[in-house]
């Protein structure tokens, strides 16, 4: 039997060719050498933050001793809102499409006050 098994290095060049396809450099500034599998448990712990898991059970799920997580946390997520603020306060038009009639009832929902149930 010969097995064949899944390194660190298969790993890490499979992140590194990913990236290169999807042009991460000039699409999200990131530079190939600062991929690697460490990418991955920065983007899981980020995931399960905004998915809200406890710190507690991201240290957890993460298998760290420290709170050395919360540092990729903080930092990610300052990059990951950057602008985040300016985007929500643009104007969408809103299409009612209730019972196949679309209508635009973005002047609607502005003029109108909102009650509370």
């Amino acid at each position: 039997d010969s097995w064949q098994y899944v390194t660190h290095t298969n790993i890490s060049s499979g992140l590194k060719m990913a990236a290169a396809a999807l042009d991460y450099p000039s699409c999200k500034g990131i530079p190939i050498d600062r991929i690697d599998t460490h990418s991955l448990r920065c983007g899981g712990a980020n995931a399960l933050a905004l998915s809200g898991y406890s710190d507690r059970q991201i240290q957890k799920m993460g298998r760290w001793r420290s709170a050395t997580f919360l540092e990729y946390i903080k930092e990610s997520l300052f990059e990951f809102s950057a602008g985040m603020s300016s985007s929500m306060k643009r104007n969408f038009n809103f299409v009612n499409v209730e019972g196949g009639v679309f209508q635009d009832i973005t002047a609607v929902t502005l003029n109108s006050a909102y009650k509370p149930n």
